[in-house]
């Protein structure tokens, strides 16, 4: 098969240090997307940046989070995780190629899922340190390494999980499917209530916690949602359009859809472009990355830079 049957395209981004990025990709032949592979590229930022190739695997990556002491973490939809950090991990976890002379990587299996047997099929990392991170699935479970081994946590429910999100030990936020949101506060996890958002089409699509501590979440009917002491209540509304994810970025609120970008500012909620669709939002630093939905030219995504030297601050970057 030639090289012009495979398709590329990003999943997620993240920072790799000063004017560089992490790209994770997935891989697929063209006539086969059921079966795709992993690989996560690192990009320079400067004008015709290089982008090279750091791990490529035979497993369909899915999440990526980069942890408080710069190390990476991966997960795929097999169940499948891989790290830059130093844990006592077996080595019999997945096959991966990594770049010579770059990271050190150790992969894993997190165990199957006690009430089926399944493998687990990862959709969000997040933690607080190498040592506290959470992997959220779609059987509507949480996994957690403790930096000594993994604990499996139901939340109650058997939504398919999306997002994770939040910045201290006894507070992280899980989301999904059915309206679904629960807190986790140290000890155990807690479904939050969602009035309003229990219809099967309901999708929690992202959450996010500003600086402030205040909590928003997006979801697929264009509600913007902030939790409150009733768990979470809908903010505003924006009719037509259907949210895919949310960053917090300072003291603002970005959101994706299938009709751009949007911006909350704490009081009003408006489009700032609509000229592309996207499945998700991720700030890096002062930048914004809107995965997009189609990317026929490769891994791409459009980004917003507004100290940007010349030229618009949207631009749309092919790794």
């Amino acid at each position: 098969m030639n090289e012009d049957s495979w398709i590329r395209n990003s999943l997620a981004v993240a920072s790799a240090g000063p004017n560089a990025l992490f790209i994770l990709t997935t891989v697929y032949p063209e006539s086969d997307p059921l079966n795709p592979a992993g690989q996560l590229l690192h990009h320079m930022l400067a004008d015709e940046g290089l982008t090279q190739s750091t791990l490529s695997t035979a497993c369909p990556l899915a999440a990526m989070w980069r942890s408080p002491g710069g190390h990476l973490w991966l997960g795929g939809a097999d169940g499948s995780a891989w790290t830059t950090a130093s844990v006592p991990w077996s080595q019999d976890g997945p096959a991966f190629e990594a770049a010579p002379g770059g990271s050190t990587w150790i992969s894993a299996r997190l165990p199957r899922l006690g009430a089926s047997g399944a493998k687990p099929n990862i959709t969000a990392i997040l933690g607080t340190s190498d040592t506290d991170v959470f992997f959220a699935t779609t059987a509507g479970v949480v996994y957690r390494w403790n930096g000594g081994g993994w604990s499996e946590s139901a939340l109650g429910t058997d939504a398919s999980l999306t997002k994770l999100a939040g910045q201290t030990p006894d507070h992280v936020y899980a989301v999904g499917y059915r309206g679904t949101a629960a807190h986790w506060d140290g000890s155990r996890w807690t479904l939050l209530p969602t009035p309003e958002l229990a219809a099967a089409s309901t999708i929690i699509t992202g959450v996010a916690v500003l600086e402030s501590g205040d909590v928003f979440a997006s979801t697929n009917r264009g509600q913007l949602l902030k939790r409150t002491a009733a768990g979470f209540t809908i903010e505003k509304r924006a009719e037509g359009a259907c949210f895919t994810g949310i960053a917090a970025w300072g003291d603002h609120v970005i959101l994706s859809s299938k009709t751009g970008a949007w911006i909350f500012d704490g009081s009003s909620l408006h489009q700032l472009k609509d000229n592309f669709a996207a499945t998700d939002v991720q700030a890096v630093g002062d930048r914004l990355y809107f995965i997009e939905t189609d990317q026929p030219h490769g891994p791409a995504c459009v980004e917003y830079f507004a100290a940007r030297r010349s030229g618009s601050p949207w631009q749309r970057v092919v790794f």
